[in-house]
């Protein structure tokens, strides 16, 4: 959806965050988010205790981590879009290892690690945990702020709303995406699953919810504009996979409670 000038740039920055970010978690990111170890005030762990995966030999540790880096990855991937044209590369590699670090392990530490918003944190046990099974906060709601904040601070491309050239380039390839985000949002909304039927609820629910939402879309679309767009089904898409995310584990197939008991974080804390 960028310009053409743009698009091989902004690949290479999702590219760079799977470097830099891969680095970080596991040197210290992993023992920070999801270690069982001592805490500063249930925000984040020691990232020390287990720096490099230290002691580390569990297998089952070894997926959990793996699993987990790839949620850190597309969360700073995804900042990455709402800077478009508008950011240096050097930059945005310096800002992917810190931003890593000093925000999205302690959140993902304070949700999913046992931590401040967890069933077993201060807040969860005053008023009730947070209900992100997938990462509705960890992720989505995580690198939305992070990119409201960037561009409140950077401000608007030159020329945007009056230069037709910011028009998308390749509308196929937006369909394409759509349609790979998709598929592979199976496994991110599955993988946590702990059971057969829990996974099969899960995989329902990431079906349903972006096909509304993209059937929805389109309805609006020609209502408001008097015909639908391709944009349109691919945002509606996205919009649903995002909106079905933190609660794919708890949306029942009927008005009826699910028959399958939730627990408060999908991904346990590490053995080792």
């Amino acid at each position: 959806m960028t310009r053409a000038k743009a698009a091989l740039n902004m690949m290479m920055m999702s590219f760079i965050a799977i470097g830099t970010v891969t680095l970080v978690w596991v040197l210290w990111g992993a023992s920070m988010s999801t270690s069982n170890t001592d805490n500063f005030f249930q925000i984040f762990a020691n990232p020390f205790s287990h720096f490099g995966l230290h002691n580390f030999t569990d297998p089952a540790d070894l997926l959990h981590v793996g699993y987990a880096a790839t949620f850190a990855i597309i969360t700073v991937a995804l900042i990455s879009g709402a800077i478009a044209d508008r950011a240096k590369f050097s930059a945005w590699t310096l800002f992917t290892p810190i931003w890593a670090t000093l925000v999205y392990a302690p959140l993902a530490y304070m949700v999913w690690g046992g931590g401040l918003f967890s069933a077993t944190g201060w807040f969860g046990q005053t008023f009730a945990p947070v209900i992100d099974f997938a990462g509705g906060t960890v992720v989505h709601i995580n690198a939305g702020v992070a990119g409201l904040i960037l561009v409140l601070i950077i401000g608007n491309r030159k020329g945007f709303g009056k230069d037709p050239n910011h028009r998308p380039h390749n509308v196929p390839l937006v369909m394409l995406g759509a349609a790979i985000l998709w598929f592979g949002w199976f496994g991110f909304n599955a993988g946590a699953a702990a059971n057969v039927q829990q996974a099969g609820l899960i995989w329902i629910n990431t079906l349903v919810a972006p096909a509304a939402a993209m059937l929805g879309w389109l309805v609006v679309e020609r209502i408001r504009d008097g015909h639908p767009t391709s944009l349109g089904a691919a945002s509606g898409v996205v919009a649903g996979l995002v909106a079905i995310t933190p609660a794919c584990a708890n949306v029942s197939r009927s008005a009826r409670s699910p028959s399958v008991s939730q627990p408060a974080s999908p991904r346990p804390l590490l053995s080792a």
